[in-house]
């Protein structure tokens, strides 16, 4: 089950660059590096919140079953959260 809000960090600053996403944490000033999807789910939750919705965004614009997609951006907001670039409610 994906948590119902994810909250992006203000202290985070994302760039896109050739289709990746890096973000820099302006707290640590440590870097994270993400992805594609990462980077689409980036953008999704900037405009709204809701794992879920973004979550449903995503399943029309990839070739994902639900169960792999709700797994893999169970995992990457995880990672989110432990680098302190977000927080889930």
């Amino acid at each position: 089950m994906l948590p119902q809000r994810v909250v992006l960090s203000p202290e985070a600053l994302f760039q896109e660059i050739a289709g990746e996403g890096v973000i820099l944490d302006l707290a640590s000033s440590s870097y994270f590096g993400l992805d594609e999807v990462g980077v689409r789910l980036w953008q999704l939750l900037l405009a709204d919140p809701s794992l879920q919705a973004a979550c449903t965004v995503l399943l029309t614009e990839y070739e994902v079953e639900p169960a792999q997609l709700e797994q893999d951006l169970s995992t990457l907001v995880g990672q989110l959260v432990e680098a302190g670039l977000a927080t889930v409610q």
